[in-house]
């Protein structure tokens, strides 16, 4: 897994030095600002009119806003980042948080292509009508508002090969022993998953693990997508996580 967090300061302080020496245009030695690429998957929603993706900024700098440049062909996409303060090579920027960045489109996406404005790559957005949101989750549940992926780590700054997405929710947020999630995440594309015990999710062949946190995991093919479905919490039974599964809705 790449380190971002890690390179940014290391960029940051590079970006310091050449500021106070007075070489860049509009830098003070108290904040500056950088573009940033497009790294991790992107969702596109309200009838092809909005475009979301997960940020993560620490505790000297803004939270990442999302930007879109539109032309009748297409669609460039960048973060804009602000630190701000100089930082040394050494030095910490506190905590690391994470969160989603959305951006407003003029008119929908339709065919228009996708492209990052920082590496010119193509961006192919997990559209989400074809997201089956969870019609059930036990009491106290409530949106994450950032990726919680299985294993309860944030998501890697990434962008998967095929369209990808994930929604989490939480609950005792801040209560370790007591705190729970659960996360759904839709790869398009269909693979057969081979870990775990067998099982049926809707008369889909399923693969189930179950660990003594406890926490559980059921991956299964459907509809040209996969998906996995992922619960930490002390409180969940075995038959509350099934529920969750066997009941996404679209």
């Amino acid at each position: 897994m790449r380190n971002p967090r890690r390179f940014r300061r290391v960029m940051w302080a590079g970006v310091a030095f050449v500021c106070l020496a007075g070489a860049v245009t509009g830098c003070t030695a108290d904040s500056y600002s950088h573009d940033s690429a497009v790294l991790d998957d992107v969702l596109v929603s309200d009838h092809g009119r909005t475009l979301t993706t997960p940020v993560a900024w620490a505790d000297c700098e803004d939270r990442p806003r999302l930007e879109a440049h539109e032309s009748a062909h297409g669609i460039t996409l960048v973060l804009k980042e602000r630190q701000r303060s100089a930082l040394g090579v050494n030095d910490s920027c506190g905590e690391t948080h994470e969160g989603l960045a959305s951006i407003s489109l003029g008119s929908p996406v339709g065919d228009r292509e996708i492209t990052d404005s920082v590496t010119r790559e193509r961006i192919v957005p997990f559209d989400d009508t074809h997201f089956p949101h969870p019609r059930y989750l036990p009491p106290g549940f409530t949106p994450a508002g950032r990726a919680i992926m299985v294993g309860g780590t944030g998501s890697p700054p990434s962008r998967s090969d095929k369209p990808t997405w994930t929604c989490s929710y939480q609950r005792n947020t801040g209560k370790r022993g007591q705190a729970g999630a659960v996360s759904i995440t839709v790869t398009t594309g269909e693979t057969t998953p081979t870990r775990g015990t067998p099982t049926t999710v809707n008369g889909h062949p399923a693969r189930l693990e179950k660990t003594s946190r406890p926490s559980w995991t059921v991956v299964w093919p459907q509809d040209g997508y996969t998906i996995t479905v992922w619960a930490a919490d002390p409180f969940v039974t075995d038959a509350e996580f099934l529920r969750i599964a066997r009941d996404l809705g679209s």
